[in-house]
């Protein structure tokens, strides 16, 4: 099968891996439900002419006649008459470049292709491909979903002092703060894009400028609460108070500005062994509007600790284009498939973007830190403590098969609330994001091919790199924040 199920439709005048529970692991080798495409085009009046009207119709897709309003779509120009329901999001976006866009779910896989061609054959369509699966790239182990007495939660994780944070020491983090006029970023706007964030968390509450995740006009469900945790596993990584008596340090002090791109509803995973789960994946319209909103917003740097087999489509691209035109620099992880044979990984693979692998504190590739010629530079990324959220929530969810032989969603996979170490690219990533700020902030050029340059240049020659200037497990070295810093001092 593959990998994707979702197809986007762009007009001319338009827009890890493997863990112990197997999150979010989407190949070719896994099955998943959904089929959806995205619409681009002028408006949200599809399709544009006649002829592709009735070759739809001909064809019988599934109907989207219950659902089209939610879209904009009038009933006159909405495909009605076709075999089964389809769920329908409102438009993912007006400021896709040229045009808007709306995302489609089929019911059936089988409709995709003849969709594609139909669609294709419009003379309105400039190009029409899948939509590709975006998922975490965090190694986060199963816990059990038992509580530990009646009655009670959870117990909180306490992490060690903050002073003995392997990642910190490692990267120099104290002797670059030392360096004279040190600025800690303060004034650097960096987001992260990802499950939400503890805006109450006391660790991130004074560091969050800014948290979006609200969307009344799509079907899934978005709470402003961090189920998953893993945003805010990044953001603390990232910006945690620094010396506030409380739980970590974070590498900078950069305003935090969230957007949440998963909903609230796990999707069904079924496996090639006959098991399956229920995880969280990217919700591309969510992901498309943050992207969008970061452009507008002017944002420094962008944390990206998600990946994905599939290509990007031409909106994911376009919305990178223009944020590197307008100087924002893209961090993205890796991924974590090293033992599946280190498949490419999106967004982490596109042009202009940041690749950041995971190292352990004896300096070494850790086991599941994907390889790769496009790899930029390494990052601790093994047992990184970090914040969780203050309140319970899960990272997948056991499915369970009923009598019916339909899958049904069973017990929590339990995460740790307020702080706990993970492993994972995903954790690497907020390393040099806020590297990436911190150059910035000390007078560095507010330019991606700049920042890139810097930190691959300052980056440190660890010894498992046998000499090489570069390898595809580390890139160009592991990275320095202190030799960072001070290379712009000396430049000065």
């Amino acid at each position: 099968m593959e990998p994707t199920e979702r197809l986007v439709k762009s007009c001319p005048w338009d827009h890890t891996g493997q863990s112990h529970q197997r999150l979010a692991r989407v190949d070719d080798r896994v099955q998943t439900v959904a089929k959806k495409i995205i619409l681009t085009g002028r408006g949200t009046t599809w399709p544009h002419t006649k002829n592709t009207r009735n070759q739809l119709h001909h064809r019988r897709f599934p109907a989207v006649s219950n659902t089209s309003k939610q879209m904009g779509i009038p009933k006159s120009k909405a495909l009605r008459g076709f075999s089964a329901p389809t769920n329908l999001s409102a438009a993912v976006d007006e400021r896709t470049p040229g045009g808007a866009a709306s995302l489609v779910e089929l019911a059936s896989d089988a409709d995709l292709r003849e969709l594609q061609l139909a669609l294709a054959g419009d003379p309105s369509v400039a190009s029409v491909s899948r939509v590709p699966r975006r998922y975490l790239t965090a190694k986060m182990s199963r816990k059990s979903s038992k509580p530990s007495a009646v009655g009670r939660e959870r117990t909180a994780t306490a992490p060690p002092p903050a002073y003995t944070m392997w990642n910190l020491r490692k990267i120099n983090w104290q002797e670059a703060r030392d360096l004279n006029g040190f600025n800690d970023a303060s004034e650097i706007k960096v987001a992260v894009l990802d499950t939400g964030i503890d805006a109450g968390h006391p660790d991130l509450k004074d560091q969050i400028a800014g948290y979006i995740y609200e969307h009344p006009d799509l079907p899934g469900a978005s709470s402003d609460q961090d189920l998953i945790g893993h945003g805010t596993h990044v953001a603390g990584t990232i910006g945690a108070t620094i010396n506030n008596d409380v739980g970590i340090n974070g590498i900078s002090q950069a305003r935090i500005h969230a957007w949440k791109i998963f909903d609230d509803r796990p999707d069904l995973l079924t496996h090639p062994d006959g098991t399956a789960e229920f995880a969280y994946f990217v919700d591309p319209v969510m992901y498309l509007r943050a992207l969008l909103d970061c452009v507008d917003a002017g944002i420094d740097v962008i944390n990206l600790s998600i990946g994905g087999g599939g290509a990007p489509d031409p909106t994911e691209s376009a919305a990178f284009e223009a944020l590197l035109a307008g100087g924002t620099s893209i961090i993205a992880a890796m991924g974590n498939e090293r033992r599946e044979g280190s498949p490419i990984s999106y967004p982490a693979a596109m042009p202009g973007v940041i690749a950041v692998g995971a190292t352990n504190l004896q300096d070494r590739i850790t086991s599941f830190s994907n390889r790769g010629n496009h790899v930029a530079i390494a990052a601790p990324g093994d047992a990184i403590w970090s914040t969780l959220p203050t309140y319970p929530g899960q990272t997948a969810w056991r499915a369970e098969k009923g009598p019916d032989g339909h899958w049904w969603q069973g017990k929590a996979a339990i995460r740790e609330t307020d702080y706990d170490a993970w492993p994972g690219t995903s954790m690497a990533a907020p390393h040099v994001a806020a590297a990436a700020a911190l150059f910035i902030a000390n007078g560095g050029d507010r330019d991606p091919a700049a920042i890139r340059d810097a930190l691959l240049a300052s980056a440190d020659k660890v010894p498992a790199m046998g000499g090489q200037d570069f390898t595809p497990d580390f890139g160009y070295g592991r990275l320095n924040l202190k030799r960072l810093i001070a290379c712009i001092q000396t430049n000065d």
